[in-house]
């Protein structure tokens, strides 16, 4: 009877993890969201990503970026305009299409701050949505693919916008509860070195590390699903943005 309530809380658990991953590749339709009204002295902010941008998981949407966006308001002291582009289950390669339009470009061309936040989707794709069976030579291959399609997303950016501060955020680690963590951690790690790297590709570009936030932490109090903070656990990724940010000069 023991072995069978084991057998029934490991099979939910892996049926929760193939539905939250499904979830999180449900494409939404958000092109822009601006969250104050326009204003010709504010300083512009622009957020690209995915469902960690477009603010999944948080049941007002606010995310990480919109808690950066009021915090830098109370910390520059100037209106700061927000314009963020974070659509749900896209790549790395579809959101470098997304930001090709018009209104897109002319956003980005004008911020003052860039923030990229993205990686997820490409590696839960690249493990083929299993995360409990990853092939660490497959990842590795795949992360090539990663690098290539990351370098050209910000070359893109820069192109609009070749003064602004960007800010890139690696992945963060929220898969503490799987059997394989150890694993997945370490690959995980590697395909952070990739955003890591684009700092000595491209000028005026910082990282910010996020894949300790989670670790050691009770997952229930800090994530809506299996992928995606609550409220709670965005809030500790804008910290570490505006500590990073601070470390960095670019905000008093």
């Amino acid at each position: 009877m023991l072995l069978l309530q084991k057998i029934i809380k490991y099979t939910s658990r892996i049926l929760l993890i193939v539905v939250s991953i499904i979830g999180i590749n449900m494409v939404d339709d958000l092109d822009s969201q601006t969250t104050v009204a326009e204003d010709d002295d504010a300083i512009r902010v622009v957020a690209i990503g995915d469902s960690l941008t477009y603010g999944s998981g948080d049941p007002k949407r606010v995310g990480y970026i919109g808690r950066v966006h009021k915090q830098m308001m109370n910390t520059v002291g100037n209106h700061v305009v927000l314009d963020r582009y974070g659509v749900r289950g896209f790549r790395t390669d579809q959101i470098m299409i997304h930001i090709q339009d018009i209104e897109a470009k002319q956003k980005i061309s004008q911020a003052n701050y860039l923030f990229v936040f993205i990686g997820t989707n490409d590696f839960i794709q690249a493990a083929r949505r299993d995360l409990n069976s990853i092939n660490a030579q497959e990842m590795e291959e795949k992360r090539a693919l990663f690098k290539e399609n990351l370098t050209q997303l910000i070359a893109q950016i820069r192109t609009d916008n070749q003064f602004a501060p960007m800010i890139l955020i690696g992945m963060f680690d929220p898969y503490t509860n799987l059997i394989n963590h150890d694993e997945l951690h370490g690959i995980l790690e590697n395909w952070n070195s990739v955003t890591k790297g684009m700092v000595h590709e491209f000028p005026n570009t910082y990282y910010v590390s996020t894949i300790d936030l989670f670790l050691n932490k009770d997952r229930d109090r800090y994530f809506k699903d299996v992928i995606h903070p609550n409220p709670r656990g965005y809030e500790l990724i804008s910290q570490r943005v505006m500590q990073d940010m601070k470390r960095y000069g670019l905000i008093n």
